[in-house]
């Protein structure tokens, strides 16, 4: 029997039941799932003799590191392609074995047993042993918030040169998923280029990747092309998993914080792919040769600093939860009923696994009069709220917090804009002392355990109830026992606060019909099986 099946029914039943999003090619404006392939319909194959060996790419934002265990949201369009993990999600959100070949699980839970893939090169040469993958995970688990929820105190050993072990204090069914997720990716590099590692980051960009590292010109663009050695799995291309072969040379992703100079460098013929607001939509619906793909990308929270010296008392929490317009704040951050939709869940009702409508009666209240009467009963005697937030990003981030601002000073409450660049806004959001209020846009989780704002790390939620609840629903092994303990850990929530939800947004990209194969997830471009024509 293959290795991989070779699990626990705990095992069977959690990987059975994970998945979240069903995938569809971008046509005109239909929606995409995450995963979409965002190849014009019925486009055929290029010959190879037709084939460009250069793609240009449009990035929104500065790349302030290519760590690929310190990505932040521009990051990962570049470092999915230069790096692996023992796993990544497919289309639906599955974990699906890559660098690891498959993996067993101890009849208790708690042991797992990663077979590593032989034969796998790095960019340098080197082949991937057992010795790269328990020094770039125990770093990895070091610096990641996510990880060091799910693994405690646990690290990877060695078991052998093609086996890895990590033992775990208790049983958790979120093990795979963490090893697959996206921001702050999992991915393994060389030992010694882990060992050589500063506080700013690793000094090498080495990976196993379709594409390795050619330059980095800060503030310009990073040059990545094909790894001739590059060594594939077979199983079929999905999200970010499954074969990937480079048909393209090199890539450049050029830094273009200006969106009006993106769109017209994408009108120009410069790009082939770009993100496309409101306003540039009609420059490009019906325009020939170019497909406006709809994509469900991430989910907007508004997140409690709970060591601040108001909203560690919940009474504040709860009477800002009740004057919340959900719609208004959407509405004023994407601006188009079109891009977002109202979710009382904090995963998306795709997720059949996780979805839950447990304490929605507290979602989207729109009630002043409540809100002021909890400020009455909190004792509100007019001290400043710190609303930090940054206008980089395209400025969802700060949108949606001046409407909340706004809603706050409607009952009275005084307000402060703390606008920050990104990298000084992570600095400051990690300090308990600088900042009241945090409105945020959230890659998309795969699983509750995923959700920053339960952890203490994270907003500084230290709550032995959260906590418990958020171990119950790990351990959960069958379909009953994980409803339960959802129902109970998101009804929880919803009265403890550690954040408000406040809706789903999608984003909208156009196309050009002659590149075909590249596919996204949550918005991060895989472009392995990617082609362009001349």
């Amino acid at each position: 029997m293959n290795k991989l099946y070779r699990h626990s029914i705990f095992v069977l039943l959690l990987v059975s039941l994970l998945a979240v999003y069903g995938c569809s090619s971008g046509n005109g404006n239909n929606n995409a799932a995450s995963g979409a392939d965002t190849s014009a319909p019925g486009t055929a194959e290029p010959a190879p003799e037709n084939l460009a060996s250069e793609l240009r790419f449009p990035l929104a934002q500065q790349v302030p590191t290519l760590d690929p265990h310190l990505s932040l949201n521009t990051n990962v369009y570049v470092t999915l392609n230069i790096f692996e993990g023992l796993f990544a999600f497919d289309a639906n959100f599955n974990p699906v074995p890559m660098l690891a070949e498959s993996y067993d699980l101890s009849e208790d839970g708690k042991t797992y047993t990663f077979h590593l893939r032989q034969g796998v090169k790095f960019h340098n040469g080197k082949e991937l042993k057992a010795e790269d993958v328990t020094a770039s995970l125990n770093r990895w688990k070091s610096l990641t918030g996510r990880a060091q929820a799910s693994l405690g105190e646990s690290e990877f050993t060695i078991k052998d040169d093609y086996t890895v072990e990590l033992a775990l204090s208790e049983p958790r069914n979120d093990i795979i998923s963490q090893l697959s997720h996206v921001l702050n990716n999992a991915a393994i590099l060389p030992n010694e280029v882990v060992e050589a590692a500063g506080p700013d980051g690793v000094k090498e960009y080495i990976g196993t990747g379709p594409f390795k590292l050619i330059e980095w010109k800060q503030d310009q663009y990073v040059h990545v092309a094909k790894f001739d050695d590059y060594q594939s799995v077979d199983t079929p291309a999905s999200g970010l998993s499954g074969k990937k072969e480079a048909y393209l040379q090199d890539i450049y992703f050029d830094i273009v914080t200006d969106s009006a100079t993106r769109f017209s460098s994408f009108l120009a013929g410069t790009y082939d792919y770009v993100d496309v607001t409101l306003d540039n939509l009609p420059q490009v619906e019906g325009l020939a040769g170019v497909t406006v793909n709809k994509n469900l990308g991430s989910d907007i929270n508004l997140v409690f600093n709970k060591k601040s010296p108001l909203f560690s008392n919940v009474k504040y929490r709860e009477a800002v939860a009740a004057v919340l317009d959900a719609d208004e704040i959407l509405l004023g951050t994407v601006n188009s009923p079109d891009l977002y939709r109202l979710n009382p869940s904090y995963m998306y009702p795709e997720n059949t696994t996780w979805y839950s409508e447990a304490g929605k009666e507290n979602y989207n209240q729109k009630n002043p009069d409540k809100a002021k009467q909890l400020l009455q009963e909190a004792g509100y005697s007019g001290q400043e709220v710190n609303l930090l937030t940054t206008k980089e990003l395209g400025g969802s981030f700060y949108n949606a917090t001046i409407v909340l601002q706004k809603e706050l000073e409607a009952i009275g409450v005084k307000t402060k804009l703390d606008i920050n660049d990104f990298a000084t806004l992570l600095k400051k959001r990690a300090d308990p002392n600088a900042w009241d209020i945090y409105v945020g846009l959230f890659t998309m989780p795969s699983t509750p355990s995923q959700l920053l704002y339960l952890n203490p790390t994270y907003g500084f939620a230290e709550d032995a109830k959260l906590a418990e609840l958020t171990k119950q629903l790990t351990a959960a092994s069958t379909p009953e026992e994980i409803k339960t303990a959802n129902d109970a850990l998101q009804q929880y929530e919803w009265e403890y606060l550690a954040a408000v939800k406040i809706g789903d947004t999608y984003s909208q990209s156009a196309t050009r019909d002659k590149l075909t194969g590249l596919t996204t997830l949550a918005g991060y471009p895989n472009l392995a099986n990617t082609k362009l024509s001349k």
